[in-house]
């Protein structure tokens, strides 16, 4: 199981988002324990956030969430930019 900052480094990864733009991944609940989201980017990197996050939630439904600490109401919360995940 990878946990919610690997999921959320390889979605940064593949999207790259436009300085000020972050991707941020917040726990849920129900079949998937996790949910993403980014601020607006343009029509193909929209595109590219889509297809990422599909393709995680068939092999990674469920994250391990046992380091954030950051919650956002009653959910655990973590959020990046590109500048803070290397290549």
């Amino acid at each position: 199981m990878k946990t919610a900052e690997q999921i959320l480094d390889e979605m940064v990864r593949a999207v790259r988002p436009p300085r000020g733009i972050a991707v941020a991944l917040e726990e849920s609940s129900g079949g998937l324990n996790w949910d993403a989201t980014t601020g607006a980017m343009d029509l193909n990197k929209t595109q590219t956030f889509s297809e990422k996050v599909a393709a995680l939630r068939k092999s990674d439904p469920i994250v391990d969430w046992s380091a954030v600490t950051e919650k956002d109401g009653n959910r655990r919360r973590v959020a990046k930019w590109s500048s803070e995940v290397p290549d």
